[in-house]
């Protein structure tokens, strides 16, 4: 083992160590986030809500924590940069925020517990996942039917029998490209994972994230990580790696959550040709997934030379498949929190909106086997 080997190695082991005394809570079954606002408290959130716990946790011992990760993952933090995220040793996601960026004696650590397993299309029926979907089939289908693709009305017709499975299965046997948006923690990455199983085998896979969570069955795939927040000592940003796609000849590029600017990039590599790709973001609603889209864009300085419309219209031309997933609390007649309840609320998919945009008035033949 040479001395770089031994230096990860050494982080690596006082990552663990200052870890220590939330490692209890790492291992519980069923908590998928811990939180520290303040020395000696710890927060765990289940499917049962926010439960506090009060725990030996001094203030040195959290800066010495975050220091350490800091050092760990070629970063930096302090007075001047206060705020940090990273990946810890064993996959999961934290984010540091320390003083001045925080009320002084106080601190925030939030720790995303990443769900390794592989959701089946059964197990989401059984919690009634695919229950309450709505969908808005446009009032001109019949009279665009036919000029419509056929796999497009096949695909209709699995909405209109309530069979999902059916229509995600087929969606991405045709290629078509997906985005899964939703609140945090609502299990948009989750249901990501689960319409990934359904991709070919044989299919060459890339995956861009910032920590690991797409965890694909396929052989032939990359999975590309960015430092967030541009720290890290490659400073690599989610439009690097999707400008490096671009010659690495993958059959689907999936990204986990699009937050800023990449989804220009995006935008521009799914209209070189890269169909059947799936991606996930933060928005309230289908409808307003677009508009949503459009600002995310916005920040990126190429995207200053195409108005909202323009970009929102490309959008929408782009993105074949919009999937709402959203999740509930529930309460029992005390006000008592007994769980939540995940689900799709809603699915946009509209070709016919699509072939309007791509003919506009013109008149449209159709071949024998269109």
């Amino acid at each position: 083992m040479n001395s770089a080997q031994n230096n990860v190695l050494s982080k690596d082991v006082m990552v663990r160590q200052l870890l220590l005394p939330l490692e209890k809570f790492l291992k519980t079954k069923g908590v998928t986030e811990i939180a520290i606002n303040a020395p000696n408290e710890v927060w765990t959130e289940s499917n049962k809500g926010w439960e506090k716990h009060s725990i030996n946790l001094e203030m040195a011992q959290i800066t010495a924590l975050a220091n350490v990760i800091a050092t760990y993952t070629n970063q930096r933090i302090g007075q001047e940069n206060p705020i940090l995220s990273a990946q810890l040793p064993d996959g999961e996601r934290i984010q540091i925020v320390l003083p001045p960026a925080i009320e002084n004696g106080t601190v925030s650590m939030t720790i995303r517990i990443p769900d390794e397993s592989n959701r089946s299309f059964q197990e989401y029926k059984d919690q009634g996942f695919f229950d309450h979907f709505r969908y808005g089939k446009s009032k001109e289908f019949e009279q665009f039917k036919p000029v419509l693709r056929t796999e497009d009305i096949k695909l209709v017709q699995f909405l209109e029998n309530k069979d999902l499975e059916g229509f995600f299965k087929f969606a991405v046997q045709c290629k078509k490209n997906i985005a899964v948006v939703g609140d945090t923690g609502s299990g948009k990455t989750t249901f990501m994972k689960a319409i990934c199983q359904y991709i070919p085998k044989d299919e060459r896979l890339v995956t861009i994230e910032d920590v690991r969570e797409l965890f694909v069955p396929h052989e032939n795939k990359v999975h590309l990580l960015y430092s967030k927040g541009g720290q890290g000592k490659a400073k690599v940003t989610p439009s690097d790696l999707i400008a490096s796609n671009m010659r690495m000849k993958p059959d689907r590029v999936l990204l986990a959550e699009l937050r800023g600017g990449e989804a220009f990039d995006f935008l521009k590599l799914l209209t070189t040709g890269h169909s059947g790709s799936i991606t996930s973001y933060h928005a309230e609603s289908c409808s307003l997934a677009y508009d949503r889209y459009v600002f995310m864009c916005k920040e990126h300085e190429q995207a200053s030379i195409y108005d909202a419309t323009t970009l929102k219209e490309l959008v929408a031309l782009t993105i074949d498949i919009i999937v709402h997933v959203e999740v509930k609390k529930k309460y029992d007649d005390e006000s008592n929190l007994i769980g939540k309840e995940r689900f799709i609320s809603e699915i946009k998919f509209d070709p016919v909106s699509k072939v309007k945009a791509q003919f506009g008035d013109a008149e449209i033949i159709v071949g024998d086997r269109a």
